[in-house]
């Protein structure tokens, strides 16, 4: 480790070590509700019903050199299994780090910006019940990972790092970097870069983005590429969408979404279409779409119409 690092790394550990904290904030949050699912498909792994419920306990602290410590963690499922876990230091002009330990806490530039297009639900590739669909790139794992974001650098930009070491006998750690711009009003572009060595094989990703909102419209489009170390298992991936605000309570949304295969691979392009809405009422909300996706994963002979609609709760 050179110096540099060094003395970055004794700063931080000193100022968190050494700085009295006054009393902290502990809170909980939940959310409970229902998703229906209906899918064409035969093989069909999800129940048409399934209750759905999320609790997470977050808690801060200010430190007196103006430093604030948080802690979020949240269990759901069935069994109440683990969750998201992360522990963040701000460190305001300075920006951010994050100690990431398990779940989307952990996801870089690349798994945070991934599929920014407008969708009153689910995205047009996310479908529910079969599984199986090509997503927009393969991110890295988000357990036991660093990231480092600053929104205060530069006036309407973010940049954002990740690192994550390297394990499961990989050779190469996880690296990543991404910078926005949101200094239009309305406007919001992104790029982020990523060699994610948590797969089998190194995959090297790249993620372009661009939406604006103007009043009740926001259109959004993305460019995804996956390049991988495994032969004949590149991706490019496509998405564009729009939403309208038809009142403070209604959206409603289109969105459209293809993944070309590497030539070598012998798929077809797999093709997503979604209608969707979504309708608040306070702490309630209702929210449905209708997906048609066609040659799931590249299989010609795949091809599925989705309904989904969910009831949620938040507490």
């Amino acid at each position: 480790m050179n110096n540099l690092k060094k003395i970055g790394l004794t700063a931080l550990g000193t100022a968190l070590v050494t700085s009295s904290a006054v009393a902290g904030e502990l809170s909980v949050t939940g959310l409970a509700g229902i998703t229906y699912v209906g899918n064409s498909s035969t093989d069909n792994g999800d129940n048409k019903l399934e209750q759905k419920t999320t609790i997470g306990f977050s808690g801060s602290t200010d430190l007196d050199n103006g430093f604030t410590v948080s802690y979020y963690n949240n269990v759901s499922g069935d069994g109440m299994s683990n969750g998201n876990t992360h522990f963040d230091v701000d460190m305001g002009d300075m920006g951010k780090i994050r100690f990431a330990g398990n779940g989307t806490s952990g996801n870089g530039a690349v798994g945070a910006w991934d599929d920014k297009t407008p969708a009153a639900n689910e995205e047009s590739w996310d479908i529910k019940g079969g599984g199986g669909e090509t997503g927009p790139v393969s991110q890295q794992t988000g357990d036991d990972s660093l990231i480092y974001t600053n929104s205060a650098m530069i006036d309407g930009v973010t940049v954002m790092l990740n690192y994550k070491p390297s394990e499961s006998g990989a050779d190469d750690s996880t690296t990543g970097a991404g910078i926005a711009f949101t200094g239009v009003e309305g406007l919001n572009v992104g790029m982020a870069m990523e060699d994610n060595n948590t797969t089998s094989a190194t995959t090297e990703n790249t993620v372009i983005y661009a939406t604006y909102a103007m009043d009740a419209f926001t259109i959004g489009f993305q460019a995804n590429e996956s390049d991988s170390a495994t032969a004949n298992s590149d991706t490019e991936f496509e998405a564009w969408g729009v939403s309208y605000a038809v009142s403070e309570d209604i959206s409603i949304s289109y969105g459209s979404s293809t993944v070309e295969y590497e030539s070598g691979a012998s798929k077809s392009d797999q093709e997503a279409d979604a209608l969707g809405v979504s309708w608040t009422n306070g702490s309630m909300s209702i929210t449905a779409s209708r997906h048609d996706i066609a040659n799931v994963a590249g299989t010609a002979t795949d091809d599925r119409d989705v309904t989904e609609v969910n009831l949620t709760f938040a507490f």
